[in-house]
């Protein structure tokens, strides 16, 4: 074989080998690339199909009774804990009780239970604002109305008067009272005796008060017993626990 055949055969092979390096080269990146996972989940993690896909369950909204009875709950929890600080006070704690007596009576019939005991106490008079409930019936379009109303209230035993001047004239009258309780009965029964529409005013009125200031330092106990002793009633009065 000459020498030009053996150059030919010689880069036939070079070629060969070239060919075959570069085809496992190319498989080898093939399989690389197949096995490198694109987008895959963890290995750990399991897919679920969407009949394995678990319930999420929502936990149910109260109620409004569920609230209310919420909001009641913590009130009782509030009171119970003020309740509980009141009942840690020291019940040799001393204290100056201040009374006030919007009537005369009342304080005439309070006094010898204080002077009983021989606390000293210190006496003065005072202005101050307290609740009142009016009783009224709405004024007529005219004066004579307004008579004829009375007269009718007057029959039944009804105490009234029409009021003269001002933006309430021709309005009447049926009293003045201290306490809403009171004042609602009156207007109940003098409604349902009259026929009349009978209406309360409340509202804060001045009135000269009577104030006893106990000088004498009083305990808890002291306090407690003589008040259980006193037949309020009717009384007008308001009592306060100051300091000495």
């Amino acid at each position: 074989m000459g020498e030009p055949s053996m150059k030919w055969l010689f880069l036939l092979l070079v070629i060969s080998n070239l060919g075959v390096f570069g085809w496992f080269n190319l498989v080898a990146v093939n399989k690389e690339a197949a096995a490198e996972p694109v987008y895959a989940p963890p290995v750990s993690q399991k897919i679920l199909t969407l009949s394995e896909v678990p319930k999420v369950v929502k936990k149910p909204e109260p109620t409004v009774k569920e609230i209310e009875f919420k909001a009641v709950e913590e009130e009782l929890r509030e009171i119970t804990e003020a309740f509980e600080q009141l009942s840690s006070i020291d019940a040799d704690q001393m204290f100056c009780p201040h009374i006030e007596f919007e009537k005369e009576q009342d304080k005439r019939a309070f006094l010898p239970q204080i002077d009983a005991l021989g606390w000293q106490y210190v006496e003065s008079k005072m202005e101050g604002q307290r609740q009142k409930f009016w009783l009224y019936i709405s004024a007529p379009d005219t004066r004579e109305q307004a008579n004829r109303i009375v007269r009718a209230l007057k029959v039944r035993s009804v105490d009234s008067f029409i009021i003269n001047r001002g933006e309430m004239k021709n309005r009447i009258s049926l009293g003045l009272y201290s306490v809403a309780l009171t004042a609602e009965k009156e207007r109940l029964r003098i409604s349902d005796l009259s026929g009349f529409d009978v209406r309360v005013f409340p509202h804060l009125r001045k009135v000269p008060l009577s104030v006893i200031e106990i000088s004498q330092g009083i305990n808890e106990s002291e306090w407690k017993k003589f008040i259980s002793q006193i037949n309020f009633g009717k009384m007008m009065i308001k009592l306060e626990k100051n300091p000495c």
